[in-house]
């Protein structure tokens, strides 16, 4: 049973269902509809003897859903979550509940599970409404066994933040060549365009730029043309806001250089 929809207040379901132990059906399927949230396709299992979620993309994941309301698993049961993983022929195994023990945190870290509190899940789902986290970046931290604990948080936040500044130097490099209104030699003097339209003190370096312009000149993207002469910009700034955000997961921290020097 796939889902394609969200209620608005789905994060305060998830909390009042983890520690409602008469609502075990009900958690599952809010936990099935927070990970299709997230862009992953999930199935809600129904019956006993097997997983509660299987996710088919982009890994092949089983979650097992605990609801508990004292507000913590005390115990889980390895083995069958395992059996549960193998059954579905999946690559790894989650667990969500409310909270867990700390030996259940303890051990987590020698199984080849991850378990995760429903807190931390809906941190996941406010970094995805907020900055469309692609499914795959969010799986790849899901799916390191152990505990998802606030490191794996944090290591998300950094890429976020990385991306953003990415976006933010796309866009000011199409800006910077529209002002231009012609050929820009190079990357260099790209960017003493850009700080000088800045507002603030924050501007990209020359690597940045470069990169940027790399992936603005590349055939698949086609926003920026380069030459011999050097860079010119193919259309105005209102399209090129439209193509960074299409680009999605594409837009990453720059680091990428040419061998040209420009």
């Amino acid at each position: 049973m796939a889902f394609s929809s969200i209620s608005p207040n789905l994060a305060d379901q998830l909390r009042a269902a983890s520690t409602d132990g008469d609502a075990h059906r009900t958690f599952e399927k809010l936990v099935a509809k927070a990970f299709s949230r997230l862009g992953c396709a999930a199935d809600w299992i129904e019956g006993g003897g097997d997983t509660d979620i299987e996710i088919r993309s982009p890994e092949h994941v089983v979650v097992e859903v605990k609801a508990r309301s004292n507000g913590k698993v005390g115990a889980l049961e390895v083995t069958n979550v395992d059996k549960h993983r193998r059954q579905r022929g999946a690559d790894h195994a989650l667990v969500v509940a409310p909270g867990f023990a700390p030996k259940v945190i303890d051990n987590a870290e020698t199984t080849e599970l991850t378990t995760i509190a429903i807190d931390d899940l809906i941190e996941l789902l406010d970094r995805r409404d907020q900055y469309a986290v692609p499914p795959g970046k969010t799986m790849a931290l899901l799916t390191r066994s152990g505990a998802f604990q606030d490191d794996r948080l944090d290591r998300l936040d950094e890429s976020i933040h990385d991306r953003i500044e990415a976006g933010e130097t796309l866009l000011a490099v199409i800006r910077a060549l529209e002002r231009a209104d012609g050929v820009v030699e190079t990357a260099e003097e790209v960017r003493w365009i850009v700080v000088g339209m800045a507002d603030s003190d924050d501007t990209p370096t020359t690597e940045g730029v470069r990169s940027a312009l790399q992936l603005l000149a590349h055939p698949s993207v086609g926003v920026v043309e380069r030459d011999e002469a050097g860079y010119r910009a193919t259309t105005d700034y209102g399209n090129g806001v439209q193509l960074v955000q299409s680009l999605g997961d594409i837009v990453q921290s720059p680091g990428t250089t040419d061998n040209s020097g420009k």
